[in-house]
């Protein structure tokens, strides 16, 4: 009898063991519970055993997704009020900025942003000031991308790059070569905005009218004379109806060195401002000053314009024009007319294209970037502001509404933007064969030398061979031999 107990206590004990395995295994499968009953030694023991199904358990877990590669993390708790200083007073621009803000205010609830226009050059002359003074600076402004190392150098702008560590903004996201423009000493003083490139825009009417294919512009610096011989249209007292071309108007000297391989400063900084090819490139320029009656009835002559859509080119007196290509949204704004011979008066038809080259085509890219000026009383949030306008979503706003070119890899490439416009597969072509420049860290503003010149070889006081000459000298004095 005690036998038999033994091996019944036994029993219970490996079935217990076994439902207790059974219990732990957690599943949504039925569940099988085995149920021992004792009864006397004597007595056959009974074995009942009983299928219940088990609910499975919901339990909710929440997990953080990872932002998207590219994707700009934004910080909505940040709180603050902050306010923007730019130059932007056009109708499509000034619209533009305000469409930007209304998209970071959605992203930033906390953070009211305010902009202000102020005149060309003034804003950063102002801005220096109040940095000078402590006080009085906006908390963003928008700076231009190519002086950014020397504003950096003079103290004029905070680094951003300890945010930008923080957060994952990365030279990747951006043109290279936009990024690179606005370092100082290894570190960054503004997040790229936009960009430019300059192209070359004409008027189909004019062009039908002369007898030009319309759909042909000039490809080189001869082509260009060609075309002005029938396009020009003069008074009878000699001054100017309609001018063909002008080089100088909207665009300066420089950018034509770019399309004659002339580059006044060598890829490791050195000056070589009298090239041989920038001698070329000078009195190719100072050719159109003389053919339309020399330095002043050329300025007479664009005196009569205003700002859009009262410019030379919407009013149908420019035939070709060079400028940025975000001079097209102001083109599509205004939708300007053009009068021609016959009388009548259709709307302006017009294309654009690459600037017209002695060898090859070239140009010049600057734009502007957004900093936070030394002194800001609200950094931290005009930091997150900086991130949602130079983001994918700000900048490709920002696009389609000026048709500037995104410095935001992500925005340059959204089908939204480029599908919308077959003129900026041209802005394309552009932008491949462009150039940000050098920057010169002994003598930033270098420039300066060739700008008191050029009037004088304009009007015949110096030959562009001594104004090159007299402006590389000066330059070298400054940087050394």
């Amino acid at each position: 009898m005690t036998d038999m107990r033994r091996f019944v206590w036994k029993l219970v004990t490996v079935l217990v063991i076994a439902g207790v395995v059974l219990t732990g295994c957690a599943t949504p499968t039925p569940e099988v519970i085995i149920q021992t009953v004792e009864v006397p030694a004597e007595k056959v023991v009974e074995t009942v055993v009983v299928t219940v199904e088990a609910e499975p358990v919901e339990k909710i877990v929440e997990v953080t997704p990872m932002p998207e590669e590219g994707a700009v993390r934004l910080n909505p708790e940040v709180s603050g009020k902050v306010e923007m200083w730019h130059f932007w007073a056009s109708p499509v621009r000034r619209n533009a900025v305000r469409r930007v803000i209304a998209i970071c205010k959605e992203k930033l609830p906390n953070i009211e942003v305010t902009d202000t226009v102020k005149p060309w050059g003034d804003i950063w002359t102002a801005n220096i000031a109040a940095v000078a003074a402590g006080s009085g600076m906006p908390d963003v402004i928008v700076s231009d991308r190519p002086t950014l190392p020397k504003d950096a150098a003079d103290g004029i702008y905070m680094s951003l790059q300890e945010w930008a560590d923080r957060d994952g903004i990365t030279r990747d996201m951006f043109y290279d070569w936009a990024w690179d423009q606005q370092l100082y000493e290894g570190e960054i003083y503004g997040i790229p905005h936009e960009t430019d490139v300059s192209v070359l825009f004409w008027n189909k009417n004019l062009f039908a009218q002369a007898g030009l294919d319309p759909e042909k512009p000039p490809t080189t610096w001869d082509e260009l004379w060609e075309y002005a011989d029938v396009l020009d249209k003069q008074n009878d007292d000699g001054t100017y109806d309609t001018i063909a071309f002008f080089p100088l108007w909207n665009r300066g000297v420089d950018i034509w060195q770019y399309t004659n391989d002339a580059d006044m400063v060598a890829p490791d900084g050195t000056p070589q401002i009298n090239n041989p090819n920038m001698v070329e490139t000078v009195e190719w320029i100072k050719s159109w000053v003389d053919r339309y009656g020399g330095w002043q009835a050329v300025q007479n002559f664009n005196a009569q314009f205003g700002a859009p859509p009262n410019d030379n080119f919407m009013s149908g007196k420019l035939a070709m024009r060079v400028d940025i290509f975000g001079y097209n949204s102001s083109l599509e704004f205004y939708r300007p007319y053009t009068e021609l011979e016959d009388g009548s008066r259709p709307r302006t038809d017009w294309g654009i294209a690459l600037l017209p080259a002695k060898t090859d085509s070239g140009t010049w890219s600057g734009g502007f970037s957004l900093s936070i000026p030394t002194g800001s009383p609200n950094a931290e949030a005009a930091w997150e502001f900086i991130k949602c306008a130079t983001g994918p979503e700000g900048q490709s706003s920002w696009a389609r509404d000026t048709q500037a070119q995104p410095t935001n890899i992500e925005a340059a490439q959204d089908p939204i933007l480029t599908g919308a416009n077959p003129l900026w597969a041209v802005v394309d072509q552009a932008l491949a064969v462009s150039t940000g420049g050098v920057y010169v860290p002994d003598y930033p503003n270098w420039g300066e030398q060739l700008n008191q010149r050029w009037e004088l070889v304009w009007a015949g006081e110096l030959t562009p061979q001594e104004a090159l000459d007299e402006a590389q000298q000066a330059v070298l004095d400054v940087v050394g031999e």
